[in-house]
């Protein structure tokens, strides 16, 4: 059943010629035509020649756009156990398992026990909406939910989801209590409690072009098949049409300004704090250093900011300057501190930026602290362009 599951999912898939673009850890690009996946690196085929790039630090291989369905046509939204994302226009309940039709036409069976959750007509805005308000993603339930659409509005309810009866078309559901025979064709959406967890950690994942997501353990292409094995175990060998990405940055690659600090500390020699900015200048607008950058971190004197890396990543980066337009005479000391120690200590200014590198290996906690021998701190600030952490 679960190489079934996997072989419909997949078949969606037709010949591709994997090429575009490999995207790497270290931030080079290199555009070509990948001939070949292993489990230890991935080989494309530039103007220049083959060039082979060890896996563990491929972020991506983009290939095509994905294309959502369109606002007009309506889906149900379905996610499993592993994360897998998929949006269907058809569910059909058969006992324990369940038929997953997807927008493409393709269908497939599954067991009931790997969904996480099912929310029908999920293209209508306000229902969206509602289902993430309500905790559709199950953000600290601990029962299951069902979601039941009255007039515009959704109602929910906590209680346990049971066995599906297919005769009568309805799952039963445990309430105070009491079991009641719930309509399928009533609910809008239902969350499944789970505790369970996927036999494998998905290493990365295939995104098609009508924006299914589907989680893997590895993937292996020689040039002309693609071979993917599931977290659930299932192995299959396709070739491939509609593969819009492979995404293999499942937190190797993490910009602070993606993340909340763990902890925030902002004071004033004058009394007037300047809140530190993620992805902008201390103004809002985009950060410049020499040139523009979409990622970083603004902070003005008197900040710290401490996060949580839990020992998870090797090395911290970033570009360290001051955004002139928001403070041409600034300097400011930026100290890092690495489980309290001190890693790195220097004056910016707004002259020429300068890189950051530290090791981070086994680092739990790390420190950014902005300060300043100007009492007034009325511009004193550092802008950390790009500053990110990795694996």
């Amino acid at each position: 059943m679960r190489c079934a599951l996997l072989g419909c999912v997949l078949a969606l898939f037709a010949p591709l010629t994997l090429a575009d673009e490999v995207k790497t850890l270290t931030g080079k690009s290199i555009a070509g035509t990948v001939t070949a996946i292993t489990e230890s690196d991935i080989t494309v085929k530039t103007d220049a020649g083959e060039v082979k790039t060890p896996l563990a630090q491929v972020l991506a291989v983009d290939l095509r756009q994905a294309k959502p369905p369109s606002g007009n046509e309506k889906y149900s939204a379905i996610r499993l156990l592993d994360d897998t994302v998929l949006q269907c226009k058809g569910v059909a309940f058969k006992g324990k398992e369940v038929e997953l039709t997807l927008t493409s036409g393709a269908a497939f069976q599954l067991p009931l026990s790997y969904v996480i959750s099912i929310l029908h007509d999920a293209g209508n805005a306000r229902i969206k909406k509602q289902w993430d308000q309500f905790g559709g993603l199950g953000a600290g339930l601990k029962r299951d939910r069902i979601f039941i659409l009255k007039g515009p509005d959704l109602n929910t309810l906590d209680g346990t989801l049971g066995e599906v009866d297919v005769g009568e078309s309805t799952i039963a559901f445990t309430y105070a209590d009491k079991q009641i025979p719930l309509k399928l064709d009533k609910l809008q959406g239902m969350y499944f409690y789970r505790t369970e967890f996927p036999p494998e950690t998905p290493k990365l994942r295939v995104i098609d072009v009508d924006g299914n997501v589907l989680a893997a353990k590895k993937i292996n292409f020689d040039g002309e098949t693609v071979t993917v094995t599931s977290c659930f175990g299932a192995t299959v060998a396709l070739t491939t049409a509609a593969v819009a990405k492979l995404d293999y940055n499942l937190g190797k690659l993490t910009f602070l300004s993606d993340i909340e600090p763990a902890k925030v500390v902002e004071k004033s020699g004058i009394g007037l704090v300047t809140r530190y900015r993620r992805d902008a200048n201390l103004d809002g607008e985009p950060i410049l250093l020499e040139r523009q950058y979409a990622k970083g971190l603004s902070i003005h004197s008197h900040t710290e900011l401490e996060y949580n890396l839990a020992g998870k990543y090797k090395e911290f980066t970033a570009l360290l300057g001051v955004d002139a337009r928001t403070g041409a005479e600034s300097k400011a000391l930026v100290t890092i501190f690495c489980d309290g120690e001190k890693r790195f200590s220097e004056v910016v200014s707004a002259k020429a930026p300068q890189p950051v590198n530290l090791n981070v290996k086994d680092v739990q906690v790390l420190r950014i602290v902005v300060s300043s021998q100007n009492f007034l701190d009325l511009y004193d600030h550092a802008t950390l362009a790009e500053a990110r952490v990795s694996q």
